[in-house]
């Protein structure tokens, strides 16, 4: 919903575009071709929607304006308007229908204050201003447009597929040489007879206009400052800000000229420097094999990277408004990040839900943290994988510290098992106990949701080690939970308070003084710090089934 302050401003503006319409008389418009730079502006945030498949009207008035046989004055003034309508829109979604990109049916109808206000900005020549204003607060956003433009460059290459048999640093196969000539391409190993160049040239910079106007109709802020992250009723803060400095840079900085290699075929030293760079930034096993996933990678195409990376920065511009502190799970980077006055103070590894039992993406905020949980089983999970191991082996309850219950309390094993082996089914409750073996580990941090998803601890640590953890039951485990769990009650408890807690084995619920917001989001992609993209596996399908922007409609 709009916000009345707004409301108010765009009145007002619309007074002055009034006053400014009155005072030019009989002035004749100018062409999108007399504003080169404003028009460029135009058809690069028409790509970039295009390339995120955020809505197929979108990409037709794209192509219409950029195609050699439709481009036109008319075709840009579509795009423009059609631009404001979709950022309008976006501006009353949802956290989860921004992660889920939910905009295929947005309404992109014409409005009458849009089209007075692009008509008064070509008579004065100040398109400009109206483009501006539909500049999403993307982080990075130069290195953003150099990285998509790099990636549609090489859109016409040839991009064979590569996988063949898995190699090893030392081997020596004919695909080694195409591996090579392929991380030279994405940017992990430096290009042959080249000294430290930038992907691509930069960007001409927009000297800055003498008249400054507001754009009435589209979303106040939508360009706003990276350090505002506020507070505009119609806009999208960015946090995908967040990231930067805080991921490992895979950029190759060459400052010495490279020669043809003597044996293309060899699996060399600095052939394995650039597939660990390749896998670090694709959150693979950083071990030099070349094996099905970094295969799989290798022979994504740019095409895909660049809709993919363009996908995910939609879906950083998470919220309106932002606090200060708060907590950010990206769910498919299985990392969790915590921000205190905007800066990140603690990071972790986590587990996610497998895709079967997915965890959710959400905004809602940890209200409490319990010491020593215990487990109150999901339904779901005792009829799906326990009920059916007790058939098998009745002291599985025993070994794993259950306790089954019913209405009136504890229900002796003689009692459940019989009813059991009779074919009566299992319909008691089933709890853990707190303890070292519990599943739930020394902590939990509750979120008020009806889906029974919160953080949590666990024992079973070597499970963060792997490059794939989409393991858990919907549940997220956290391997910094000690950490966090000593942030959040830090104003509150002392050390030696929170030790003793934990230690008492006694399960105890402490109110946080202040909830901590949190945001379980879904970024497949994203700018590290040095401007370099980093990717992670789609694990549960958000981004399945792109349309090509450039194939004919």
């Amino acid at each position: 919903m709009m916000d009345r302050k707004w409301i108010k401003k765009c009145r007002a503006v619309s007074g002055l575009w009034l006053v400014l319409y009155l005072s030019i008389g009989s002035a004749l418009a100018s062409s999108w071709q007399d504003e080169p730079a404003a028009r460029q502006q135009l058809h690069q945030l028409g790509l970039e929607l295009a390339l995120a498949d955020v809505h197929p009207r979108l990409t037709e008035w794209w192509q219409q304006a950029v195609a050699t046989e439709s481009a036109s004055d008319a075709a840009d003034d579509r795009l423009l308007l059609g631009l404001q309508s979709f950022w309008r829109y976006w501006a009353t979604l949802s956290f989860n229908d921004r992660q889920y990109l939910r905009t295929q049916k947005a309404d992109l109808s014409l409005v009458a204050a849009d089209q007075d206000n692009l008509r008064l900005a070509g008579q004065l020549k100040r398109r400009w201003q109206l483009v501006q204003g539909l500049t999403p607060n993307f982080a990075n956003y130069l290195q953003l447009q150099q990285q998509l433009t790099y990636l549609i460059e090489q859109r016409d290459f040839a991009w064979p597929g590569l996988r063949t048999a898995t190699v090893r640093p030392g081997e020596r196969l004919a695909v080694v040489e195409p591996i090579r000539e392929r991380l030279r391409l994405l940017g992990d190993m430096p290009k042959l007879m080249e000294v430290d160049t930038a992907l691509v040239p930069d960007v001409d910079t927009v000297p800055e206009l003498d008249i400054e106007l507001d754009s009435t109709g589209v979303p106040e802020g939508v360009a706003l400052s990276e350090e505002a992250f506020s507070a505009s009723n119609a806009t999208s803060a960015s946090v995908s800000s967040l990231l930067r400095g805080n991921i490992g840079n895979a950029a190759v900085n060459s400052t010495s000229l490279t020669s043809e290699f003597s044996d293309p075929q060899l699996y060399d030293a600095k052939l394995e420097e650039g597939v660990r760079r390749f896998q670090q930034r694709h959150g693979l096993t950083v071990d030099g094999v070349i094996g099905p996933q970094t295969y799989a990678w290798l022979d994504t195409s740019p095409l895909t990277r660049a809709q993919l990376l363009m996908r995910s920065m939609m879906r950083t511009l998470i919220s309106d408004e932002l606090s200060s502190s708060y907590l950010l799970v990206n769910i498919p980077e299985y990392h969790m990040r915590l921000y205190q006055n905007q800066v990140m103070v603690l990071e972790s590894n986590v587990i996610v839900g497998r895709d079967t039992r997915k965890t959710p993406v959400m905004a809602n905020k940890i209200t409490n943290v319990v010491f020593n949980p215990p487990w109150n089983v999901p339904r779901s999970i005792l009829n799906k994988d326990i009920v059916p191991k007790l058939y098998r082996d009745p002291g599985y309850i025993e070994r794993q510290g259950f306790e089954v219950l019913d209405g009136e309390g504890v229900v002796p094993r003689f009692i459940w098992q019989r009813r059991l082996e009779e074919g009566g089914g299992f319909p008691y409750r089933l709890r853990q106990r707190p303890g070292r073996g519990s599943a739930l580990g020394a902590y939990k941090f509750h979120l008020p949701n009806s889906d029974a998803i919160y953080l949590h601890d666990t024992p079973s640590r070597g499970l963060f080690g792997r490059d794939s953890r989409d393991l858990s039951s919907g549940c997220v485990r956290v391997e910094g939970a000690e950490q966090l769990a000593n942030w959040l009650l830090q104003d509150q408890l002392g050390s030696s308070r929170l030790a003793a807690l934990k230690t008492s084995g006694k399960t105890r619920w402490i109110k946080v003084a202040k909830p901590l917001p949190l945001f379980m989001v879904y970024w497949s992609g994203w700018l590290g710090a040095d401007g370099v993209p980093h990717y992670r596996n789609d694990i549960y399908k958000f981004d399945r089934g792109l349309k090509n922007p450039f194939a004919a409609g």
